[in-house]
């Protein structure tokens, strides 16, 4: 599973996405970052259908969304349960 974190500008939230997500990536877990106001992210955020930020999905290996968070900071605990199955 792959945790992937969606922010836009540089606000409280944006950053304690940011935070958790380093938490997580220090216990191991694989963890990708997109900052959805560089162009090169569009694809990522039509594919995940990203509308409120900040975002977090928990995919599949093979790329397919498991669960989807928009526009609130889930709790680690919820994340590390996705991510461990």
């Amino acid at each position: 599973m792959i945790l992937k974190i969606f922010t836009k500008e540089d606000g409280p939230e944006m950053r304690e996405a940011k935070e958790l997500g380093a938490r997580l990536e220090d216990l191991g877990y694989e963890i990708e970052y997109f900052d959805c106001d560089d162009a090169n992210v569009v694809g990522q955020i039509e594919l995940y259908d990203v509308f409120n930020y900040p975002a977090f999905v928990v995919a599949r290996d093979d790329g397919g969304p498991m669960q989807t968070w928009g526009g609130e900071i889930p709790l680690e605990s919820d994340l590390k349960q996705f991510l461990n199955q």
